[in-house]
């Protein structure tokens, strides 16, 4: 989304992209892994120990357009939410000084993304306006879409786009985050669903800043022998920020009775039993509009409150969201020293649409927890940016 700025302008160097290239095998990579026995010295009971947390931003759907040759602004972010049965807006207009100015008009859109803003950027605007003009659509035809706001200097922008693509068809892509910020509060997953690039060809589109017309960016390549604009919208994001930094105490789940599923807070778990110890196999959440981000790992992540010290596990995990399988993978390492138990998680494979390093590669979650005993468990974690 916007407020994440997750999509910067030199990205999407390709589009059009099908699935089968750039999908994980997802059965394949993680195998059929099992813990062994040995791991464990301390009696099962039927509780479990998880340190993920799923925090989801439902929004129904949003476009991005850059220009050129603006004195102020270069790119205008347009969102719209379902709430209360209603349709609201939000606009995020990016400046050349590297603030963000975000427009709306009712409060409900912003209210929870506050502290997300403030955690991630220090130059941002809030301003909430009686009205919004937009029209934002998607037919056989392909885009269309209007914006018209007066910006806290009172001065107009507006933009349009008119597809004419007879059969317009759609993509899916995890969309990059190779320019969040170097201490980053939780992993940023935004897969854009019915995701497309505005196609240059036959399509109306225009920018107009304070009065002036401004040229919309353009593509430096073509693919599929098409040219396209730096203009980009999603029909179904799905947003969700995966293990938010905290520091705390946390709490064992009790499965009353025995169950091989059970749901906590926001997040639903899916168990195995190896003899009479419970491991997580799968965690699961899910946003408003029912869109689904669940993590499977191999082997499952063990009974955390039974790990014998000394003990050592090297695991996987691949990315569902919603029915696709292998959106992007990686690895866990569990270790247990007395009292201490060390937990990391590492993305390593995945798909990005520009050469370099993945982007999710630069990303580590490091956690440290504390059993006292089973009143009184503390966790530390934390994402970090790493090299290379």
């Amino acid at each position: 989304m916007g407020i994440k700025n997750f999509i910067s302008s030199f990205i999407l160097k390709f589009s059009n992209v099908k699935f089968n290239n750039i999908l994980i095998d997802h059965h394949k990579y993680l195998g059929k892994r099992e813990n062994s026995l040995k791991i464990y010295d301390r009696p099962p009971r039927n509780m479990i120990l998880s340190p993920f947390n799923l925090t989801f931003d439902p929004t129904d759907r949003l476009l991005i357009v850059n220009f050129e040759e603006d004195p102020i602004y270069y790119s205008i972010e347009l969102q719209v939410f379902n709430k209360l049965d209603k349709e609201f807006p939000l606009v995020i207009m990016y400046r050349k000084d590297n603030m963000m100015d975000i427009y709306y008009t009712n409060e409900i859109v912003i209210k929870n993304r506050k502290k997300m803003v403030a955690d991630l950027l220090t130059k941002v605007s809030f301003n909430q306006l009686e009205d919004i003009e937009y029209k934002f659509q998607f037919d056989e035809m392909g885009l269309d879409a209007y914006l018209f706001l007066k910006d806290k200097l009172e001065k107009e922008i507006e933009f349009k786009i008119k597809e004419k693509i007879p059969g317009r068809e759609l993509t899916s892509i995890l969309a990059p985050i190779g320019i969040a910020s170097k201490k980053p509060e939780y992993f940023p997953i935004v897969f854009l669903k019915k995701f497309g690039m505005v196609i240059k060809e036959n399509s109306e589109i225009f920018v107009k800043i304070h009065g002036f017309s401004r040229d919309t960016t353009e593509m430096p390549v073509r693919t599929n022998k098409m040219s396209f604009y730096l203009a980009r919208y999603s029909l179904e994001p799905v947003i969700c920020n995966w293990n938010n930094n905290f520091s705390g105490n946390i709490n064992p789940i009790i499965l009353n009775p025995p169950t091989l599923n059970i749901s906590n807070e926001n997040i639903t778990f899916s168990l195995v039993k190896n003899s009479d110890y419970y491991e997580i196999r799968k965690i699961s959440g899910k946003d408003e509009e029912d869109h689904t981000v669940s993590f499977e790992f191999s082997p499952a992540i063990p009974n955390l409150l039974s790990l014998r010290s000394n003990s050592k596990i090297n695991g996987r995990f691949s990315t569902i969201i919603d029915k696709k399988k292998g959106i992007f993978a990686g690895e866990y390492y569990l270790t247990r020293t007395g009292k201490v138990i060390e937990f990391s998680v590492t993305p390593t494979k995945g798909w990005q649409p520009f050469p370099g390093k993945l982007w999710l590669k630069t990303y580590k979650w490091i956690s440290e927890i504390y059993v006292q005993d089973i009143r009184d468990i503390k966790i530390s974690s934390n994402w970090r940016r790493i090299k290379g």
